[in-house]
């Protein structure tokens, strides 16, 4: 049995392999001695007596008192008598910073999967292998292998990264802002403990608003998104810089569907299905906690915007380009309540610009926020105005400035987000004043508005959220039994017919002559296409042919399409009516190695991949949701009507999804890939033009 709780708040502390030559060992005693932890530490090591002025024991069993928590550094053979001489103790849990494990090989794999084994065995909660501890900032318990600055400011924030020296910059990141943390934990090779247990833990502890993570990979796929679906119905936003997006392996693939919906697309995906918040760097994800754990979430993206530069003015709208920060102009009645109070060369406008006779009047920020949060059409707001770096030379005047826009903010009827203009480091006066008065102000205009496009998003994630659709699980098509590999697209036209999914009218064919007769029987123009396993991308192979209008032209397309790859099996030349759709779409599923099908629907058709422009979804989905996944693409106005073109039939695209996302759970993992495309939009209805299936 796990227990978090009592692994990430010891009151007597054991560091195991303690010498005054290891870097780790500094680094924790003087932790220890400084910054606060008011339970006991014990050192061992088998050849000394004593280590930093300190009694050092021969082994865990030989200390006196009661041992909560062991901090291991030893050798990688050593770990494992560690582990039983706690067993021996009654350690009810171990932090393991040797490496030497499963990072190293097979062989290290094996040494611990038997250390982790035998640590369940003694009823021993282990962290680690091959990670840094923990910092309990709350209870001041600084089990941490690097040099920590101080003071330990306690917070609403918790923090768990499979880096362990990336704990280091997010201590100095939020110390030098006045950020609290709860707690920070360095997860190492998750031997035990995972990052979804670490999660789980913080979503469910009182003291913890916000939980933030850096991850290198996920694991526990499904701990992962239990503790999601936890963080969002406990309203906890939960935001992970996610790293590797250039890493992210590519496996081969046959389907457009595998390359356009890449391992790190689905993990986008994945997050925002699960009201994750994804940053990109150490400072978007200290920055975002804060704004989340002081100020909460706005319901939408309009925005007001007040600021004490023009120049900034002009700034925030450029940064707030391609963001859901929307900054529409204040209301007529707004604009009279800003004209009273600004001087007369002043603009009452959205972003506000509060001019320059603020040096002189303190309070003038803080009556235009009050005059602005007065309007009740806005969703947020956002302050730029830098902190107090000294007193000055009229500190009284410094203390009114702050004091009335603290005051403002604190009773103001709107989330408020304060944002300095460029990052700078806040000096000792400027983080006591803001603390004083209960503020944060972001590092910088970028990092603000970035923060707030975050804030945004989770209120209206949050806002969205309904109901998973039901599962609805049949039987696989029993004339797929004894099918793998590429199918034949007349049996892969037949699989999505199964769920509803049709095609334009086409007919199978064997010679020239049958195929022009078939033709003739569909109707004029008509495309033809071979008919061929081994042939999965036709266009590129010059195995289709578009508007074939007389009987002589099917000949001769049969002949050409027949012979378009040399050597490949030809199954027969599919004839079937040309459609003339509004869209050529792509949808299709891959299996992602973490997260099982995923959907995608792109614009394009055979020009996909060329356009990228594409939606990605973890089934089942409901129509609502398959109509937010179009409203997704860039290119999403050429359904609507772009132009006085005619409008898509959505419903029936969205039908479509619903039922890919279907026909992908029942088939499970004998589905390896699959593509429709193009896939025609059209005025009344949807038709599958092309249709690739892969099974395993």
């Amino acid at each position: 049995m796990i227990d978090l709780p009592a692994l990430l708040a010891p009151r007597s502390i054991a560091l195991v392999g303690a010498s005054e030559a290891s870097s780790w060992s500094v680094a924790l005693v003087t932790n220890f001695a400084s910054l606060g932890f008011q339970g006991r530490l014990h050192l061992v090591h088998p050849r000394h007596s004593q280590q930093f002025g300190l009694p050092c024991h021969g082994s865990v069993s030989a200390i006196p008192d009661q041992v909560d928590c062991a901090y291991v550094m030893t050798g990688t053979v050593a770990a494992s008598e560690v582990v039983e001489d706690c067993g021996r103790k009654g350690v009810r849990s171990l932090v393991l910073l040797t490496a030497g494990f499963k990072e190293a090989g097979v062989e290290g794999a094996e040494r611990e999967r038997a250390v982790v084994e035998r640590c369940r065995e003694l009823g021993i909660t282990l962290l680690g292998p091959n990670c840094l501890g923990f910092v309990n900032y709350r209870e001041r318990i600084p089990a941490y292998g690097l040099l920590l600055a101080g003071p330990l400011l306690a917070g609403g924030i918790a923090i768990a990264s499979q880096s362990g020296g990336m704990l280091l910059p997010f201590h100095r990141l939020a110390l030098s802002r006045g950020i609290g943390l709860a707690v920070s934990v360095s997860i190492g090779n998750e031997g035990m403990c995972t990052a979804s247990d670490f999660l789980g833990h913080f979503v469910e502890r009182d003291d913890v608003r916000v939980v933030g993570a850096l991850l290198e990979g996920i694991r526990d796929p499904a701990g992962f998104l239990r503790a999601a679906g936890q963080a969002r119905e406990a309203g906890k936003p939960l935001v992970i810089l996610k790293v590797g997006r250039s890493q992210a392996a590519h496996r081969a693939t046959i389907a457009h569907t595998g390359s356009l919906a890449g391992a790190d697309a689905v993990m986008d995906a994945i997050f925002k299905q699960h009201s994750i918040i994804r940053v990109d760097t150490p400072e978007e994800l200290i920055e975002t906690c804060a704004l989340l754990a002081t100020s909460g979430w706005p319901p939408g993206g309009r925005t007001a915007v007040v600021s004490t530069s023009g120049g900034a003015t002009s700034l925030i709208p450029d940064l707030a380009l391609g963001t859901r920060v929307e900054i529409p102009d204040f209301a007529p009645s707004t604009k009279a309540r800003l004209a009273a109070i600004l001087p007369s060369f002043g603009h009452p406008q959205n972003p506000l610009d509060t001019t320059g006779v603020i040096v002189n009047q303190p309070k003038l920020l803080a009556a235009c926020v009050e005059a602005v949060a007065a309007e009740h059409g806005f969703d947020a707001l956002l302050i730029n105005s830098d902190a107090p770096r000294d007193p000055g030379s009229n500190p009284a005047g410094i203390e009114e400035r702050v004091a009335s826009l603290a005051e403002v903010v604190h009773r103001a009827p709107l989330f408020t987000a304060i944002a300095a203009t460029v990052p700078t480091e806040l000096t000792a006066f400027g983080m006591e004043t803001l603390a004083k008065h209960h503020l944060h102000f972001a590092n910088g205009l970028a990092l603000g508005v970035r923060a707030l496009d975050h804030a945004i998003f989770y209120g209206q994630s949050i806002a969205r959220r309904r109901p998973a659709p039901p599962l609805r699980r049949r039987r696989a098509p029993t004339f797929l039994r004894n099918h793998t590999g590429v199918l034949p697209e007349s049996l892969a036209k037949r699989l999505l017919a199964a769920y509803g999914i049709m095609g334009p009218p086409e007919r199978l064919t064997h010679t020239p002559e049958e195929a022009a007769a078939a033709a003739e029987a569909i109707g004029f123009p008509v495309v033809v296409k071979v008919e061929s396993a081994d042939i999965p991308h036709k266009t590129e192979a010059g195995g289709v042919k578009l508007g074939v209008r007389t009987p002589d032209e099917v000949r001769l397309a049969y002949e050409q399409v027949s012979r378009c790859v040399p050597g490949a099996r030809v199954d027969g030349v599919l004839i079937a009516r040309q459609v003339f759709p509004i869209a050529e779409l792509i949808a299709g599923v891959k299996q992602d190695d973490h997260f099982g099908p995923v959907l995608l629907v792109g614009l394009g058709g055979i020009f996909a991949e060329a356009i990228h422009d594409v939606s990605v979804q973890r089934p089942p989905i409901d129509e609502e949701t398959a109509q937010e996944m179009l409203s997704e693409l860039r290119g999403v106005e050429v359904l609507r009507g772009a132009r006085g073109r005619p409008v898509a039939d959505l419903p029936a695209v969205s039908r479509v999804l619903v039922a890919l996302g279907d026909l992908a759970l029942d088939l499970g993992e004998r589905l390896a890939e699959l593509d429709v495309n193009p896939l025609f939009a059209l005025p009344d209805g949807a038709l599958a033009g092309d249709a690739l299936v892969v099974l395993q």
